[in-house]
């Protein structure tokens, strides 16, 4: 995979508009995007963060077709361009292309198991796919082959919602701006946190599980300011110069940011 298919470049955007960790909450999603549509500008971005399908209340399908029509309006806009609007690859979306190639793994069972003790938002995002959490569990004890049949019916299942498949296989891992005036100023956009040790390159799977210390974080060269939108200790709503966190704890959220990181607008739903 090229740097382009990891990352996406925002350029130099007006304005960054970043919706935190939705959880498959539609009716949470459907008001924050009538409050970005009415603001939204050319030269401005959109950026998700990841999380979008699984959760207490999640309803995927629809969350998902949302998701895809809100796109199409934004484009509708005179001047965006569909690179203005990007999707980040979160924990769940993570899990869910691990569930998708199960019968590569060392150990499927181990593997399920682990899913479902740590990630039981999975869950609901299997059923809106025709399959369940018993049934996955039973399959990965049966071996390579019952889970390839269960693999290779599960993508069927997946592609036969327009738009889906194209969905998953087009997050991006990260995704930064280049500020027109100073380097110092520009932004990345992540998950849930990074290795502040390692280049941006090196991250690997740090942008979903390393999330420790993250608001106390220094600044992270050559950004001046990292922003996430998923916080797993559920801490809210966190600004400094060097991060932010848009975790609302239970509310979704979406931040209104200028071309350097200041925070213009909250929303909230």
């Amino acid at each position: 995979m090229s740097f382009n298919n990891k990352f996406s470049n925002l350029g130099h955007p007006q304005k960054i508009w970043t919706v935190s960790a939705i959880n498959g909450e539609l009716a949470k999603l459907r008001s924050v995007h009538r409050a970005i549509h009415d603001k939204f500008e050319p030269g401005d971005r959109l950026v998700y963060t990841g999380n979008y399908l699984g959760g207490m209340n999640a309803e995927p399908l629809k969350v998902m077709d949302e998701l895809l029509l809100f796109r199409r309006a934004i484009m509708a806009i005179p001047g965006v361009e569909a690179e203005d609007i990007v999707y980040l690859r979160g924990q769940q979306e993570e899990l869910w292309h691990k569930i998708q190639h199960l019968q590569f793994a060392p150990n499927a069972s181990q593997v399920v198991e682990w899913m479902i003790q740590r990630h039981p938002g999975m869950g609901s995002i299997l059923e809106a796919y025709g399959s369940s959490v018993a049934e996955v569990s039973r399959i990965a004890r049966e071996g390579v082959m019952s889970l390839t049949r269960w693999s290779n019916s599960l993508k069927s299942h997946i592609r036969s919602f327009p738009g889906h498949e194209k969905f998953f296989t087009t997050l991006r891992r990260a995704a930064f701006t280049e500020n027109s005036e100073s380097n110092d100023n520009n932004l990345l956009f992540v998950h849930a946190g990074i290795n502040p040790a390692r280049r941006l390159t090196d991250q690997g799977d740090e942008f979903w599980w390393s999330t420790r210390n993250f608001n106390s974080m220094e600044p992270y060269a050559p950004f001046r300011t990292v922003v996430r939108g998923y916080d797993p200790e559920g801490g809210g709503v966190h600004v400094s110069p060097s991060c932010i966190s848009l975790d609302g704890g239970g509310q979704l959220v979406c931040a209104q940011l200028s071309d350097c990181g200041d925070v213009l607008q909250i929303l909230a739903a």
